[in-house]
């Protein structure tokens, strides 16, 4: 009996953990690919960034966005798919997109919330290329 309980209990914790995707604290690197889903498969690629948010220590007119492009692609009945949406930190707009998106990929429903676009940028930093960004991106399946 004891047994039967263990497993009830152990049954009940892993039915009960977060449904988040791939959390981790360091986020998801520039053209890095984290897995959504496995069956049916799917994949998010944090694929661009286009960062314009002005500069610590400088006084702008404008505050600037950061939009990122992330490339899902996945495998479904029809055979495999690929598709690119954007998101966007600060003064965004229809054509860049929200800090929020719920989306139907692959058969699945997820919802997206991206909290931050790293590094932050700097005045007159000449070090800062592409390859050294990093988003935090919360992944829900619903």
């Amino acid at each position: 009996m004891k047994k039967y309980v263990f497993v009830l209990i152990a049954s009940m914790a892993i039915a009960c953990k977060n449904a988040g995707i791939d959390k981790r604290e360091e986020g998801i690197k520039y053209k890095e690919t984290v897995t959504l889903n496995d069956v049916p498969k799917a994949t998010l690629t944090f694929f661009d960034v286009e960062d314009s948010r002005c500069p610590d220590g400088v006084m702008c007119i404008w505050g600037g966005r950061a939009v990122v492009d992330l490339l899902l692609s996945g495998v479904t009945t029809e055979g495999g798919i690929k598709e690119h949406v954007k998101m966007c930190l600060g003064e965004c707009d229809a054509g860049t997109g929200s800090d929020t998106l719920e989306k139907t990929f692959a058969g699945e429903k997820y919802r997206l919330v991206l909290s931050a676009v790293n590094p932050y940028p700097k005045f007159q930093d000449s070090t800062r290329t592409k390859e050294k960004y990093s988003i935090q991106l919360k992944i829900e399946k619903k």
